[in-house]
């Protein structure tokens, strides 16, 4: 069980990573004036593979033997007695996770300019998936699973930083 509940965790939170990392890539571009094809395709196909594993991850919980989860432990911040900080970063990424998704479905009825305010939380939820994931990691000694972890976060720190530069560039107006 131990290893299911770990590769749900660590596939999501890999395709996470490769759908922001989609969506940023695509602002970039969109920026720049370039057509992406199939970006939004990939973007999205990504996001909800990332859902789906992630409740996978969430169910598979309810049947640890080593530590005894129930619906509250899981579900409510703080109110499990094992590592309550880092599970209750795991369940507000979730909640921001859900959030995101179901905006994302609805970006039609809620506008465009609603949805892209909320969008704008997903680098904070790739964070706290990284500090959850990194903080309660039992195997997390290894250096593959730190490798898993620190590059894929400092290539999103990367593309964050020049997604932001460039929407700087194109917001200052050339003095005439």
């Amino acid at each position: 069980m131990w290893y299911l509940i770990r590769t749900t965790g660590l596939v999501a939170y890999l395709l996470m990573y490769g759908s922001v990392m989609v969506g940023l890539f695509s602002q970039i571009q969109k920026r720049k004036r370039k057509k992406m094809t199939n970006t939004l395709h990939v973007h999205e196909v990504l996001s909800n593979w990332t859902c789906i594993l992630t409740i996978a991850h969430l169910a598979l919980l309810f049947f640890d033997t080593y530590v005894s989860f129930d619906w509250k432990d899981l579900l409510i911040p703080f109110m499990t007695d094992y590592k309550p900080l880092p599970m209750a970063i795991g369940i507000f990424s979730l909640y921001l996770l859900i959030l995101t998704w179901i905006t994302t479905k609805l970006r039609k009825q809620i506008g465009i300019r609603l949805w892209r305010v909320l969008h704008m939380f997903t680098p904070i939820l790739y964070i706290l998936v990284t500090i959850h994931g990194v903080w309660l990691g039992t195997d997390f000694q290894k250096v593959i699973l730190l490798l898993m972890n620190i590059i894929p976060f400092a290539s999103f720190v990367w593309m964050f930083l020049v997604r932001h530069d460039e929407v700087e560039k194109t917001q200052q107006s050339p003095v005439s």
